[in-house]
């Protein structure tokens, strides 16, 4: 990967003409601090109510509430947004230097997510724990979480897109096992919600005192290591010529960052994006070398979450959102997607994901086609009479007789339907998305899609009084064209390419989580409705919206073979795409539409949490067909026999309750996906 990953967009007129880039960093700085401070002034006024401020600073009153407040509450929460702000951003400079990618920050690495895991897991099982002992918990979460991701890396010596596809893995899996126990304990773990949100509320100094300590400690150990770290700006091969040793800093410096992740979850909870963003805008604004960013990027993550929050917190003074909560960290992302969007369109020089890739795909292709696809077809079958015959009941496990499956084929039928024509389109979708990409590790569930599609069912729920299917699919189909169109304006620079398709999937998904996260924190009566659905549950599936679903499936099946001349050359790459012939602009568009559609109506159906449209393909070329046409009809037959086996799973794993079909793909998916990247072959060297 070439050292400079992301250019000086901002100076690079200048630099044309021959002209040093401009430094920004002093004018954003000032610029935040003063809308900060402007903010914090307001706030703090609003607060008082005629109180001296004076005194607050100086000696406040016992019996002044209002002074009490400030000096106990808004100043402390002050402290704790700039604390945590900084320890985040070093955390990601330190991550993306190591890694030498733009995607790396504690969520992309699984560190957020497996901190939250391992709280939520003892707020469940351990309370007395996550009382006393919340920071080693949050700790041993995150590291245990960074130790599978080095675990899944450790055959490409820890390169660095091994490391950010392993954490990207591994933060949707630990994000499904949280949203299982969400909705299996959603009363118990509603508190923990809110503040998984990002709450920054304290209650005296003692919080923030005892972040700083560790910040400062986690600083130190970065000074330290700060020339290893600085030689990676040359390149890697540059960096193992002058005598550094790759993995040893690599593990370290994530040692340190999974360390300040996890201390800024106990404290606060999950805040994403600034990680991400400051270290990116302080390297726009002018801080070109790593030392450089190891001052301003704490410093700009300090202003940046501390704008914010004084934002959330004046918008709650407001009154306009009532007495619903607003938690920081949502509303970072919300804030935190439209920035990487931009930060976007000033990316220059990418990994390499073509050559990179961890693969699973078999070398062989297989010789008789149809007896194994006939196979499997038979074997989607004989599942689905199962799922409808054999299963638990109050006297235990069963066959069910005729009757009693006439009787409930109203309920059972649209529900084997939606899981089977979800499926389908979800293998299709995959494979049409990998094969465009070149990429076999690209998916509706990756690149953003089916989280732009369930960020539209979302905003239908709240905006309707009560939506019918009708509604809910065209809301679906407009969030996701919304999020192809989105694909479509910042991918055209760079003529689709993977890793930018990537990015813009993170910005997205992390948009989605955020939406999702400030309606759990709310404690509308709708959150727990609308949990069932992001997590894809075919209880609320109604029959039109099944024999919609059929009839865009049918078409999906029809017209998606007709591309495969197109799917073929386009996975070779641009430049013997266009010496065949192809118009690589044209085709990837009616491939991206194709592959939008089919996402949009599978989210509609089993919501946006689920991996088989990136296990379906991977399962057919490991089967061995490399072939487009073959690849499509397999991936889209495992796809349905892997959601028929999801829906029937998640109705007896947890009889009488039921666990919904796409989050049981998830939780099924996940451990395949991760031994597909454990199985993939070492660099040669």
């Amino acid at each position: 990967m070439p050292s400079d990953f992301l250019p000086d967009a901002l100076g690079r007129r200048g630099r044309s003409s021959g002209a040093q880039p401009r430094n920004l960093l002093w004018v954003v700085c000032v610029i935040g601090a003063l809308a900060a401070f402007v903010l914090t002034t307001y706030v703090i006024h609003t607060q008082l109510a005629g109180a001296s401020l004076w005194g607050v600073l100086v000696a406040p009153e016992p019996g002044n509430l209002h002074q009490l407040i400030v000096y106990d509450s808004t100043l402390p929460r002050v402290a704790m947004t700039l604390i945590c702000g900084a320890a985040l951003a070093l955390a990601g400079a330190v991550s993306q230097q190591v890694l030498r990618n733009p995607l790396a920050e504690p969520m992309t690495l699984g560190i957020f997510p497996g901190a939250y895991l391992a709280l939520t897991v003892a707020a469940l099982w351990a309370p007395a724990w996550l009382a006393a002992y919340r920071e080693p918990v949050a700790l041993v979460g995150g590291g245990l979480a960074m130790l599978v991701v080095f675990a899944l890396a450790w055959r490409q010596r820890l390169a660095s897109l091994a490391v950010i596809l392993s954490g990207m893995i591994v933060s949707l899996y630990c994000g499904s096992l949280s949203l299982a126990l969400a909705i299996s304990h959603f009363q118990l773990l509603s508190g923990l919600m809110i503040w998984g949100g990002g709450a920054l509320d304290q209650q005296g100094w003692h919080a923030s005192a005892a972040l700083l300590i560790r910040l400062v400690v986690a600083a130190a150990a970065v000074l330290l290591l700060r020339r290893p770290l600085g030689l990676f700006d040359a390149g890697e091969s540059t960096a193992r010529g002058l005598g550094v040793s790759l993995m040893r800093t690599r593990f370290a410096a994530l040692c340190i960052a999974v360390a300040l992740t996890a201390c800024v979850v106990s404290a606060v909870g999950v805040i994403g994006f600034v990680g991400l963003a400051a270290p990116t805008l302080a390297r726009l604004a002018g801080a070109r070398r790593f030392h450089q960013r190891l001052v301003w990027a704490p410093i700009l993550g300090a202003l940046l979450l501390w704008v914010t929050d004084e934002v959330v917190q004046v918008v709650a003074l407001s009154g306009v959102v009532g007495s619903q909560l607003i938690p920081t960290g949502a509303v970072t992302s919300l804030l935190g997607a439209p920035i990487l969007l931009w930060l976007l369109r000033q990316l220059k020089s990418r990994p390499d994901l073509r050559a990179d890739a961890p693969t699973a795909i078999a070398s062989s292709r297989r010789e008789r086609p149809l007896r194994l696809i006939g196979a499997l077809a038979l074997l989607t079958v004989f599942a689905s009479v199962a799922s409808l015959t054999f299963g638990r009941g109050l006297d235990g496990w069963h066959f069910v007789d005729f009757a009693q499956i006439r009787a409930l084929s109203f309920w059972h039928g649209p529900h084997l339907a939606a899981a089977l024509v979800a499926g389908t389109m979800l293998g299709l979708a995959g494979t049409l998305i990998q094969r465009m990409a070149g990429n076999p590790i690209a998916s509706p569930d990756l690149i953003g899609v089916s989280s732009g599609g369930a960020l539209g069912i979302v905003v239908a729920v709240f905006a309707f009084a009560a939506p019918g299917p009708l509604q809910l699919f065209l809301a679906c189909l407009a969030g996701a064209v919304g999020t192809l169109g989105v694909l479509l304006w910042f991918g055209r620079r760079a003529m689709y390419a993977p890793e930018r398709l990537l990015l813009i999937g993170v910005a997205i998904g992390a948009l989605f989580q955020a939406v999702n996260g400030t309606v759990m924190a709310s404690g509308d009566p709708r959150a727990a409705l609308l949990l069932n659905f992001v997590v894809g549950s075919t209880y609320y599936v109604q029959p039109p919206a099944v024999a919609a679903a059929v009839v865009i499936a049918l078409a999906g099946l029809v017209g998606a073979p007709l591309l495969a001349r197109w799917l073929e050359l386009l996975s070779l790459g641009d430049g013997t795409s266009r010496s065949l012939g192809v118009r690589v602009s044209v085709a990837r568009l009616i491939v991206l539409l194709l592959a939008a559609l089919l996402t949009a109506t599978s989210t509609l159906l089993i919501g946006p949490l689920s991996f088989v449209g990136l296990m379906a393909p991977h399962l057919a070329r490991t089967l061995g067909f490399c072939r487009a046409r073959g690849q499509l009809l397999t991936s889209a037959i495992i796809g349905a026999l892997l959601m028929v086996l999801a829906d029937w799973t998640g109705r007896m794993v947890m009889f009488p309750n039921e666990m919904p079909a796409g989050l049981m793909a998830a939780l099924i998916g996940g451990p395949y996906l991760l031994w597909a990247i454990v199985r993939a072959p070492s660099p040669v060297r």
